[in-house]
């Protein structure tokens, strides 16, 4: 995905600072932000990823998956049945995600945006799943257009 396919995000990304630079295997950590102090009392300037939740199905391994991202209050549960037609049609491998702080993923204080997608980040990066076509709903989508605008190369 090209940054000039989404204009407004990037507007959106602009003014609000975030960063645009890629996060390919040499960067994989988040820059530092302050956060606030998490629910055990400590507070720190790093963030931190979260193991998320999620179902792969099989396929090909040669064409890139295709990745599911719910919105707010969903889970990966959502796409089941469209995620196992999808994997039976095409014979890619199909991955559907739980974000943070939602389905079987972990909780976290922080629920930012950025977040969200270093969290997919690493999970793809993870699984190997990298190249793969993001496909999100709503908060889903948000995700997977700010990961779209921080990459640096085409295509995720």
């Amino acid at each position: 995905m090209r940054a000039w396919l989404f204009p407004g995000m990037l507007r959106w990304a602009r003014a609000w600072r975030l960063p645009l630079r890629g996060l390919g295997p040499s960067s994989l950590s988040a820059p530092r932000v302050p956060l606030a102090p998490s629910s055990s009392g400590r507070s720190g300037t790093e963030r931190r990823s979260v193991l998320l939740s999620y179902r792969l199905l099989d396929g090909e391994e040669a064409r890139p998956a295709l990745v599911f991202l719910h919105g707010l209050f969903g889970s990966k549960t959502n796409f089941n049945s469209i995620a196992k037609a999808l994997a039976q049609q095409t014979g890619r491998r199909v991955l559907t995600v739980d974000a943070r702080n939602h389905g079987d993923s972990p909780h976290s204080p922080d629920m930012s945006y950025e977040a969200m997608s270093q969290d997919v980040q690493d999970l793809l990066t993870q699984l190997g799943l990298v190249p793969c076509v993001l496909v999100g709903h709503s908060m889903g989508g948000r995700t997977a257009m700010l990961l779209a605008l921080q990459r640096s190369q085409p295509p995720f």
